[in-house]
Formats: C-alpha cells, sequence, structure tokens
C-alpha cells in the first residue's frame, strides 16, 4: 500500500466529477522505466567518451508482433532524459543511434522480469558497438508497454498474477460493450473514449479484433477518455498514451515522474489531455506525426494505444478493501489548452487490480 498526496481536478460531463492525482508513492510505470535506463545511459555515455563523440540519436523502440503495442516513445523519453542529464546532445543527425525491441518474457516463475528491453547502439555502418539488456516487473510498467486488459486480483500470488499477465499477452480478451471497453462482464471498471463534436463529448464504439479492443478515431478529432468506477472504492488510475503517461509534459517535475488520477467510488471521472498544470491541459488531438506528443520525442508507430491501469484507495483513515493485500502518422498529439483544475488531497493506494486498453491505428508513414 501506498499513502499519497493528490491532486484533484474538476471538469467536464457531470456537476459532481472529482479527480485525484498522485503526487507522491510507490514507482510508477515511468519511473521504473527511468530508474532502469540510468546505468544504460552511463554505459552509453562510456562508449561516446571512447569514440570522442558527445551526441547520439534515438530511434525506434519495437514491441511483439503477437502484441501490436505503441510504447516505444515512452522508452525513448526515458533514455534521453538521462543521456541528456550525462551531457549528452540526442540530435537525429548523429553518427551513432540506438535502436531496439521490448519483449514479453515468456516463463513460468513467479520471479524476474516480465518484460524485457533489448537495446543496442550502431555507428554509420550499421555495426553494433554496445548492447544492452533491462528487465521490468512491475504491473503497471507491464500493462503500459503492452497495452494489456486483465484483471489481477490483489489477493492472488504474484505465480498467479504473473500468469494472468503472461494470458493476456498470449491469448488477449476484451469485454466490449458498444463504446464501453472492460475486462470482463462483471469487472466494476470500464472505459470509454469520447470524441469531441462540436461543444458535446460522444462516446465512440469499439470493436474486437482478436481480442484487442479498437476505436476508430480519425485525424484531427479531439478525444477524452472516459472511467467507470463502478466499485465501493475510490479507483486510483494510471493514464498511459503509446506508453506515455498523461503527465508526461506536465510543467510539473513531480507529476512527471508520479501521476495516479483517482475516480471517486460509484462513479466516473473523464480525462481531457495532457496535463501541464493545475489549471490546464493539452487536449488529446489526433494529429499528424510532425505535429504530435510522440514527435517531440523522435518517435512513430502505425499503431496507437490507451492503456488505464488500476487500483483501489481510500482515505488515510478509512478501511481498505478486505481482499487488500498487505505489503510495503496520426498519433495522439497536444492539441488546443482545455481548463482542467487540480487540487491536493490524501488517499492509500493498493495493488493493480486491473488494466484495460484500446487501440487506434495510424497510417504507417508519417
Amino acid at each position: 500500500m501506498k499513502l499519497v498526496s493528490r491532486l484533484t481536478p474538476h471538469f467536464g460531463l457531470t456537476a459532481t466529477l472529482v479527480l485525484f492525482v498522485s503526487i507522491q508513492g510507490d514507482a510508477r510505470a515511468s519511473t521504473e522505466i527511468q530508474k532502469e535506463l540510468v546505468d544504460v545511459a552511463k554505459n552509453i555515455a562510456s562508449v561516446l567518451e571512447q569514440k570522442n563523440e558527445n551526441r547520439i540519436a534515438v530511434g525506434q523502440f519495437s514491441g511483439p508482433s503477437r502484441m501490436p503495442s505503441s510504447s516505444g516513445p515512452s522508452i525513448a523519453k526515458a533514455l534521453s532524459e538521462e543521456l541528456t542529464k550525462l551531457g549528452i546532445m540526442v540530435n537525429k543527425r548523429a553518427s551513432l543511434e540506438i535502436k531496439g525491441d521490448y519483449l514479453a518474457v515468456v516463463s513460468e516463475k513467479n520471479r524476474g522480469p516480465a518484460a524485457l528491453l533489448k537495446g543496442r547502439v550502431l555507428d554509420a555502418s550499421g555495426n553494433v558497438v554496445y548492447e544492452f539488456e533491462k528487465g521490468f516487473s512491475n504491473d503497471i510498467t507491464v500493462a503500459s508497454m503492452f497495452g494489456i486488459t486483465v484483471d489481477l486480483p490483489p489477493d492472488d500470488s504474484p505465480r498467479d498474477r504473473r500468469q494472468k499477465i503472461r494470458e493476456s499477452i498470449d491469448q488477449p480478451k476484451a469485454s466490449i460493450a458498444q463504446s464501453r471497453i472492460a475486462t470482463s462482464t462483471s469487472s466494476p471498471y470500464a472505459v470509454e473514449v469520447l470524441v469531441k463534436s462540436g461543444s458535446d463529448w460522444l462516446p465512440r464504439g469499439a470493436t474486437d479484433d482478436e481480442g484487442l479492443a479498437y476505436v476508430p478515431i480519425k485525424p484531427d478529432e479531439t478525444y477524452a477518455v472516459l472511467f467507470h468506477n463502478d466499485s465501493p472504492y475510490d479507483a486510483a488510475v494510471t493514464l498511459t498514451i503509446d506508453g506515455l503517461s498523461m503527465f508526461s509534459f506536465s510543467q510539473n517535475a513531480s507529476y512527471r515522474q508520479l501521476g495516479y488520477v483517482i475516480i471517486g467510488a460509484k462513479s466516473t471521472g473523464t480525462i481531457y489531455g495532457w496535463h501541464r498544470t493545475n489549471e490546464v491541459s493539452d487536449s488529446f488531438l489526433v494529429t499528424e506525426y510532425a505535429k504530435s506528443a510522440a514527435a517531440e520525442l523522435k518517435q512513430t508507430s502505425d499503431l496507437g494505444t490507451i492503456t488505464c491501469s488500476v487500483s483501489a484507495a481510500w482515505p488515510v483513515d478509512g478501511l481498505a478493501p478486505p481482499d487488500e493485500t498487505r505489503r510495503g502518422d496520426n498519433a495522439t498529439g497536444r492539441g488546443p489548452e482545455i481548463a482542467a483544475k487540480y487540487k491536493e488531497i490524501q488517499r492509500v493506494i493498493g495493488r493493480t487490480r486491473a488494466a484495460i486498453s484500446c487501440r487506434y491505428t495510424k497510417p504507417t508513414t508519417p
């Protein structure tokens, strides 16, 4: 469990809508990736020093073909930031380039990584001058990387949770009822994509493609993510798009490191854009690659992935849920400014209970 401070945004579709965002707590997806890439960046910097270079290009990171996803931008962002801290210039015209793959680990063990990042540094002739591997095991990291949809009961054993994550990658399943996407018909959590039409936000229908949920979103359309929480406890939601947290472009560094949005018990909440400040966000806008949020990270893909990972949350002086385990192209760009006011409260956060994902397709060429 985690004791966290919260921000509370008020906006949108219902008069009682209240969301909460954490600014401290255990490592989430973005911070696990960042932490694991610190040593990688140091080693790459040493390689550059040996070659009398001070700049490098950060290329594409690709996921497994059997589980189409688009988390390369989040990996590239974390690695680029760590290299910049070391005085390395990230420049697409550099003679050295980093490329890689992120893969699901097939293992019956309940320990060790559930995902593996394999990267290499290439020179201008395509020769490999450095290789690295890093493993990831955080539930939210893995859900965000691969865009999975899965139930993870908090009282399951680590082995059972690992098994369910693996099955969700090998044999994906999603429950779809028109525009509502969930892990199952009995799940208390669901996600809808709303597309702006004039002054209205209208739900966009989803379809099933071999167990994966797809929502058609056209170029220049602005969308929002509506989260349904029918459980008797607040829900702490981590929203990622293409592996990037909704706080990736926040002006507040602490929010970029750790960001939840909590939806009140028996209620819904709508997230309208990339957090910038506690007063405004940049709307989620489907736009050409050159204008997209991914383009700021020099990344692209023919697929967009939206993932909500959810945990239960409760007041500091409140009761935890009884099942809570105690323990220590076209892409989504940054559109017009939109009002999104936040304030801080406190909540205790439990283990990840579910992840819900949907995809939208993008042209293969920018």
